[in-house]
């Protein structure tokens, strides 16, 4: 063997060596799994849109479109056909994305199949004006259905309790399942019969009328550009492939933010770790290097020999974590992702950029300490003393007493705050960087709830079908016994701003006399301006959604005048400003507006809205006429909304995005913990003199583990109290710069978050408590006093 060789020392040095390779491995494996499963829900949901490659679409805001703007699309050169549709999308779990199925009528469907390059692959075509779908493959095996079975809006609850296919109102059967015509042809699309959800009246809305619009050979970009810049509008939304391409980007952008801070925290977690326990290595090795300066190597090469150890060393744990990595999905695509119709690209570089600046940051700080070190070698201390120099013994700080309490837990950290410090540093960044996503999604949750208030006071019922609620059904409520008073309603969705997203909430469009009285059930009063007045375009809001917009009476909202405002097709005019009185500010703001119902329900744009119902209780009953309301009128008639219900569906909403992230930041939280317990461990193994003699001292095993956990646990306390710290000033300064000029609050005791940091300290201190224990059952105490 070599004496001379970088992989000499590593080589007889086999434990150290597997045991950094090891953690370098299984970082690297973690942040490649946590980059690479988040990454694959916008390249899914662009997958799910792949047939706006083939085709644009263009839908009708309101009941119908425009016969001008049809003309106006056929006749444009660039396009080849224009094909009606009346069709859907529906909403699968996050990692599956949202499909389109397409209404159209079966001279059409030929048309379609072809441009989108679709052929059949099983069973048969769906006829007309029947029940009868069919699906491309893949979407089919992401709803995990076969030919025969059907589906509607009573199947596949999601987290809410909603069902999947809550936009699918009566059974549609699967009668074919459909296939590319190369190999290179993906497309999501699924089909049903233009005639039966026309004429079938459960399917009114949401199935909006519109457009399938096929270019001419090689002139698709020349159509999408002629659509967004020209035919979309505040009455037509269109779909195109430039579109889902900037959605797309988008949300990839914000996770990879994200994905970055985490990245950054947990490179520079690991370079600490091994760039301690690469100095502990260097200690243990000066007589080496002294002898081989004395011989005649040059410090200059000694660093570069000692960073040609670190980079082959981190480079086999790097490489090794990647390929445990591109095994792991390989296996998860077979049996996951393939199985379920979604794609997972194998050959993505985005986690090997991410996973970069770990072996990058180790390797960095190894060789700053390496260079530190050799600066101050003296060859002939070392090899006289065993020490760096005679000045390094020099300048070391004497002890001025001993401890009062050697055995606190403590004591050993206060003595050597460098270790203490270090381990104070990793543990804090780590548990930063695993709650991170957490602080930052879960106040938007909190900022979310004061939007349920308008529920405490009403209960709505919202018809599944075109128009109002079923007469019967309607009757059926005016004669209960916990109903004070019915009020029709006409609901527009104005949007605000909850950071990082927008919101809808609720503007009740209603007539002049139940205006008033619903003013008073809410307490309310006029803070500026005045009531909107009947038959006209005219709208009052609370102060909480003023502030937020940014309001002031005289101002419009909606379509043309703010984009964000899709669900307002017309100018709405601010004509006065709601407050609470004094005595009513111990409840949350209140979130919501009001509107004309004549207006509204005169209107051509808002005839596809459908009329609701807004169920006033008798005093002192609103809990029990919710509890009814929920258990006997929510049904496949009607929609209950209710203030429980409100608030559990925000919280289930905010939960969603925390639990993805929850599950891939796991494996990021076992891997740190892992590593901050062996640098924990490195530290103990260097007090073995320390634990031999008090186990010779007649100190059992257990009291000695039991103050290695007491001393661990101090550290992570510390960590984990200034993490919580820093996190609670990030709340904060989220509630400062963005709630509160948004008219938002956020709970700062909210628990969520916080149990996000708890985790990792107890993996570190479980963890840290297992290797000693371990180490201990081993530990010889008369061998140690004989070596000392």
């Amino acid at each position: 063997m070599n004496p001379q060789s970088p992989l000499t020392y590593y080589i007889r040095h086999k434990r150290q060596t597997v045991l950094l390779v090891r953690l370098i491995s299984l970082m690297t494996f973690g942040i490649c799994v946590m980059v690479r499963l988040l990454d694959s829900v916008p390249e899914n949901m662009y997958i799910a849109g792949s047939y706006l490659t083939r085709v644009s679409l263009v839908s009708a805001v309101g009941p119908s479109l425009d016969p001008g703007v049809v003309s106006q699309i056929r006749t444009h050169p660039d396009v080849s056909k224009v094909i009606r549709e009346k069709g859907l999308d529906i909403t699968l779990p996050p990692l599956f994305g949202n499909y389109h199925l397409f209404g159209v009528t079966e001279g059409d469907l030929s048309i379609l199949m072809e441009a989108s390059d679709l052929r059949l692959k099983s069973g048969r075509l769906l006829r007309p004006r029947s029940n009868e779908m069919m699906l491309s493959e893949e979407m089919a095996k992401a709803m995990g259905i076969q030919i025969g079975d059907q589906i509607d809006r009573s199947v596949g609850q999601d987290w809410t309790g909603d069902s999947w296919y809550e936009s699918i109102p009566a059974p549609l059967e699967l009668v074919g399942t459909l296939e590319g015509t190369s190999s290179e042809s993906h497309i999501r699309m699924g089909f049903v019969s233009y005639e039966y959800v026309t004429d079938h009246e459960l399917f009114e809305p949401p199935w909006v009328p519109g457009l399938v619009v096929i270019a001419q050979n090689a002139r698709k970009a020349e159509v999408d550009n002629y659509l967004e810049s020209e035919i979309a509008s505040p009455r037509t939304e269109v779909m195109t492939h430039r579109n889902l391409t900037v959605r797309s980007a988008g949300l990839s952008a914000i996770l990879f933010v994200i994905l970055s801070i985490v990245d950054l925290l947990v490179a520079i977690v690991m370079a600490l770790v091994i760039g301690v326990i690469n100095q502990i290595a260097q200690e243990k090795r000066l007589e080496e290097f002294a002898l081989l300066n004395s011989l005649g190597r040059t410090s200059r090469q000694l660093v570069r020999r000692s960073m040609l150890e670190t980079v082959g060393m981190t480079g086999i744990g790097w490489l090794g974590g990647l390929i445990l990595f591109w095994l792991f999905f390989a296996v998860l695509k077979t049996n996951l992702y393939e199985p379920r119709g979604m794609v997972l690209d194998l050959v993505d570089l985005t986690p090997i950029w991410f996973s970069f600046p770990i072996p990058l940051a180790s390797i960095v700080l190894v060789a700053f300490n390496t260079q530190r070190v050799f600066k101050r070698l003296d060859a002939v201390a070392i090899i006289e003393r065993g020490k760096l120099s005679m000045e390094a013994s020099s300048n070391q700080l004497a002890v001025k007493r001993s401890s009062n309490k050697p055995f606190s837990p403590w004591t050993f950290y206060l003595r050597h705050r460098r270790r203490g410090s270090i381990l104070v540093v990793a543990i804090g960044l780590m548990i930063l960087g695993v709650s991170f996503p957490a602080f930052l999604f879960s106040p938007m949750g909190d900022a979310m709830q004061p939007l349920a208030e308008p529920m405490r006071q009403i209960g709505i019922i919202t018809p599944r079908m075109h128009g109002s609620v079923d007469a019967g059904l309607a009757a059926q409520v005016r004669a209960h016994s916990t109903v004070s008073r019915v009020i029709p309603a006409v609901d527009l969705p104005l949007q605000v701003d909850i950071p990082p997203l927008d919101w809808p909430i609720s503007i009740h469009g209603v007539s002049e006399d139940n205006m008033e009285l619903l003013i008073s059930l809410f307490k309310v009063q006029v803070k500026e301006g005045r009531l909107p007045r009947p038959h006209t375009n005219e709208m009052i809001v609370t102060e909480g959604v003023a502030m937020n917009r940014d309001l002031r009476v005289g101002d419009r909202v909606g379509q043309p005048v703010n984009e964000k405002d899709r669900g307002i097709p017309s100018e709405m005019v601010i004509t006065g400003i709601l407050t609470r009185p004094s005595e009513g500010r111990g409840e949350d703001d209140l979130w919501l507006g009001f509107a004309s119902y004549e207006y509204l329900s005169s209107h051509g744009l808002y005839a596809s809205y459908p009329v609701n119902l807004l169920v006033v209780p008798i005093e002192g009953r609103k809990a029990e006429m919710d509890a009814w309301l929920r258990d006997e009128v929510h049904s496949d008639l009607a929609e209950v909304l209710t203030y429980k219900w409100m608030q559990n569906n925000y919280r289930v909403l905010m939960l969603i995005p925390l639990a993805v992230f929850g599950v891939v930041e796991f494996i990021i939280a076992v891997v740190a913990a892992v590593a901050l317990a062996v640098l924990s461990y490195t530290f103990f193994a260097q007090r073995q003199e320390e634990f031999g003699t008090l186990h010779a001292l007649g100190r059992s095993r257990s009291w000695l583990v039991l103050r290695t956990v007491r001393e661990t646990a101090s550290i992570v306390a510390i960590a984990w109290l200034i993490s919580a710290l820093l996190c609670g000033i990030f709340l904060v300064f989220i509630q400062i710069s963005l709630y509160t000029p948004n008219g938002l609050s956020l709970n700062y005791f909210s628990p969520v978050p916080w149990l996000f940091t708890l985790p990792l300290p107890l993996s570190v201190v479980i963890v840290s408590a297992g290797l000693v224990a371990w180490t201990l059952r081993r530990l010889d105490p008369v061998s140690i006093i004989e070596r000392r």
